[in-house]
């Protein structure tokens, strides 16, 4: 399976790539939990992608719940969810969210039925979903679950894999094998990564940002003044949305790193996009081309190649937010999209013929359009096109 090649801001989905904890000291949840009771344990589930996020089904409350699966945030639930289950609140804390913003959430824990496994006392960050998401999913299954056994992320056969003992996973001896850092709560996985000889990082491996790089400011003038930056490319508009709101509009901007290692793993070249904060985030889009197993344990990753580049994504040139009406949020210079007189803003009739709506049926059917095919139909007061998908930042 390959993710859908679109670059949606996620419509204003949940993306906590940042919240953690606001003071240094631990409280007692964060040790409670989660854990499992059976000391040998597997299971496999099957893995969905869509609109560039990874779902699992998860069993909580004695329901079966779609979850997004990301390793670059704790794991949250819907505050709807967390109500009707009637959970109960242990702790509040502030943190920030992926776009900086400072955010208070509460905090809940429950057991997770992951493939016949229950991940116990699993701690759970409590948000209102925007009404974008609480239509995709009920949660999140995030970073803290990943100590728990070796994971192996394999979107080659569409599934997820956990198993407590990690030679019993396939995959594991032609990958290349490279450290793996857990610097503990929300033990996000972390790795080394290189743009030029002398411009060095790291970067935590986010599953829930749908790019090969998103770069730091910081990494960003390390590479640059390297020599590891090659063509850019700007746009104007806003990166979506997160716990604290949508993200204001701004000048972005895409590049083409010369050359990207992810510890031992050359890639070449690879299209990345600037992003708003620290640290680099290695996203979603590095698993169309490598089955990626982690095992925080024993502080070690493996990376096996099953499809060989180009690294980059082909795009339309635009973004949607799906909120209050299908509007326009993002257009990219020297897209399909601008040439055709789109701009941000734009509110969006029809897709591929049919009314764009904010109901949950109708973003689903306009996250389907954007993501399947290479052409798309669009109408919009003012305007009409037929837009070819094209591929950025290539030579």
């Amino acid at each position: 399976m390959t993710l859908p090649k679109e670059l949606i801001p996620l419509f204003a989905l949940v993306a906590a790539s940042s919240l953690s904890l606001a003071s240094d000291k631990a409280p007692g949840w964060v040790t409670e939990g989660p854990y499992v009771v059976e000391k040998a344990f597997s299971f496999e589930l099957p893995l969905e992608v869509l609109a560039n996020k990874l779902f699992v089904e998860v069993e909580v409350g004695g329901a079966p719940r779609r979850f997004v699966f990301d390793t670059g945030s704790p794991s949250m639930m819907s505050a709807k969810l967390a109500k009707e289950l009637g959970l109960k609140v242990i702790d509040k804390r502030k943190g920030r969210d992926s776009h900086g913003a400072i955010v208070e959430s509460e905090i809940v824990q429950a057991d997770l039925n992951v493939g016949g496994t229950v991940f116990h006392k699993t701690p759970l960050f409590v948000a209102d979903f925007p009404k974008t998401a609480q239509c995709l999913f009920d949660g999140v299954l995030g970073s803290e679950v990943l100590p728990l056994c070796a994971w192996q992320i394999d979107l080659s056969s569409s599934v997820l894999r956990c198993h407590s003992e990690l030679s019993k996973l396939d995959h594991l001896d032609k990958a290349k094998k490279q450290t793996l850092y857990d610097f503990g709560y929300p033990h996000a996985p972390i790795f080394d990564i290189q743009f030029a000889d002398k411009a060095k990082s790291k970067a935590m491996f986010d599953t829930g940002s749908p790019e090969y790089l998103a770069v730091s400011p910081p990494d960003f003038e390390g590479a640059k003044h390297n020599g590891g930056v090659g063509d850019s490319l700007s746009g104007s508009g806003s990166l979506g949305a997160s716990l604290g709101g949508v993200a204001p509009n701004k000048e972005q901007l895409q590049m083409q790193l010369k050359t990207l290692s992810i510890g031992n793993v050359e890639m070449g070249k690879v299209g990345a996009l600037l992003r708003e904060s620290p640290p680099s985030l290695i996203g979603a889009s590095v698993l169309e081309h490598f089955i990626v197993t982690l095992d925080s344990r024993s502080s070690s990753a493996y990376f096996l190649p099953y499809r060989d580049g180009p690294f980059s994504r082909s795009t339309y040139g635009f973004s949607l937010n799906f909120e209050e009406s299908p509007t326009v949020s993002l257009i990219w210079d020297d897209s399909p999209a601008k040439a055709a007189g789109l701009r941000v803003g734009h509110r969006i009739a029809s897709i591929n013929g049919e009314p764009a709506t904010t109901s949950c049926e109708g973003i689903r059917s306009a996250m389907r359009a954007m993501s399947e095919g290479d052409v798309i139909e669009l109408t919009w007061e003012g305007g009409a096109a037929k837009l070819n998908r094209e591929r950025t930042l290539t030579d």
